[in-house]
């Protein structure tokens, strides 16, 4: 959810408040996509759903579609 309140963030502000906000929403879905990794089945509805939230910031947020469609 902290990843996803960060990406929120970006998609409404510009410049250094979207560079801060994607950073920090990296960051987030980082940490809990190892958490997730370490302890819930690759099926496990949380776990999904976090792989498509992240896949749909980097797709909107970075621009990264290639690693967006991967990662989904």
């Amino acid at each position: 959810m902290k990843g996803d309140y960060y990406r929120y963030i970006a998609e409404f502000v510009s410049g250094g408040e979207k560079d801060t906000a994607s950073n920090q929403a990296d960051s987030a879905y980082t940490e809990a996509r190892k958490i997730s990794e370490e302890s819930l089945e690759a099926t496990h509805p949380t776990r999904l759903g976090l792989a498509l939230n992240y896949s749909v910031f980097y797709y909107e947020i970075l621009g990264k579609t290639s690693e967006a469609c991967e990662m989904a």
